[in-house]
C-alpha cells in the first residue's frame, strides 16, 4: 500500500498544510519558571526543518490559578512566557513550519505544592479524582466562568502572537474532561446529567474561544474515551453516542 497521501497537502479550512503529519503534545516539564526558552525554540524549530505538517506543542496552562499540575511546565498567560513562545512561533515559521498551542487545565489532577501558588487546591466538577476518591474543591459558578475566560484569552494571545491554531485539551482526565466523565461530573446543575448536559463546560470554552479569535482561526479538540485515572472508561459506547457527545462542540465553533 502506498502511503504517498501522508506527503501530500491538505486544506483544513482555512489552515494550509504541507503534509498530513501532526506532531502531538508530549509534556516535557523543561521550562523553569513556566518561561519558554532557548531549548524550547531549538526543539520545535528541529520539527519544522524536517517538514512536520502541523506542530502542536506541549500543554501550556491557561490562566486559572489552578490550571498547573506539573512543575516547570510553560504558561500561555504573563507577558515573559508570551513573549518566550513568540520567539517559538516565529522560529518555526522561519523553518516554514505550522504551529498550534495546547491549552490546559488540569483539573482536579492538581495536588496541593504545586507552582504557581502551592496553597491552591485542585479544581474539578465535583470535588473528584476519580469516582470514589476526593481531590481539591467543586467548583462553583464563579469558578466555572473564571476558567472560560482563562481558555478564550490564552487563545487570543495565542493568535496574537503568531500561532497558526490552537487546540484545546479536552482528553485524558484532566478538567474539561472531568466534566465530560460521568465518573467525576456528579453535579446536579446544567453542567451535570446526560452526556449532552455534560458537554456544557467544553462547549462555553468553545463558543467563548470561537468568539475572541474570529470565524476563520482553527479551533482543534481534543478528546479521548479512556482516562489517566480508567483505562477502561467509556464517553460514548457507539458511534451513534459519539455523534451526540461530538455535535455540540462542532455546533459551538471546533
Amino acid at each position: 500500500m502506498s502511503n504517498s497521501p501522508l506527503f501530500d497537502p491538505i486544506e483544513l479550512g482555512p489552515l494550509s498544510l504541507k503534509n498530513r503529519i501532526v506532531m502531538a503534545p508530549m509534556t516535557r516539564t523543561f521550562s523553569p519558571g513556566n518561561v519558554p526558552n532557548d531549548l524550547n525554540v531549538a526543539y520545535y524549530a528541529r520539527r519544522a526543518e524536517n517538514e512536520v505538517g502541523l506542530i502542536i506543542t506541549e500543554g501550556t496552562t491557561v490562566g486559572h490559578k489552578a490550571a498547573n499540575g506539573y512543575a516547570r511546565v510553560p504558561f500561555m498567560h504573563g507577558e515573559e512566557s508570551l513573549a518566550g513562545w513568540k520567539k517559538v512561533v516565529d522560529a518555526v515559521h522561519a523553518k516554514g513550519g505550522k504551529i498550534a498551542p495546547q491549552l490546559w487545565h488540569v483539573g482536579s489532577v492538581r495536588k496541593e505544592g504545586i507552582e504557581p501558588d502551592t496553597s491552591v487546591p485542585g479544581h474539578s466538577p465535583s470535588g473528584l479524582f476519580k469516582p470514589g476518591r476526593e481531590n481539591g474543591v467543586a467548583m462553583n459558578q464563579q469558578d466555572i466562568d473564571e476558567v472560560v475566560e482563562a481558555f478564550a484569552q490564552a487563545a487570543a494571545d495565542a493568535k496574537a502572537i503568531g500561532f497558526d491554531a490552537v487546540e484545546v485539551h479536552g482528553a485524558h482526565g484532566y478538567l474539561i474532561d472531568q466534566f465530560f466523565w460521568q465518573g467525576t461530573n456528579q453535579r446536579d446543575d446544567s453542567y451535570g446529567g446526560d452526556l449532552v448536559s455534560r458537554t456544557k463546560f467544553a462547549v462555553e470554552i468553545v463558543k467563548a474561544i470561537r468568539a475572541r479569535v474570529g470565524a476563520d482561526f482553527p479551533i482543534i479538540f481534543r478528546f479521548s474515551q479512556w482516562k489517566q485515572q480508567d483505562y477502561d472508561a467509556r464517553l460514548a459506547n457507539s458511534p451513534e453516542e459519539l455523534k451526540t457527545f461530538l455535535t455540540p462542540l462542532v455546533e459551538a465553533g471546533v
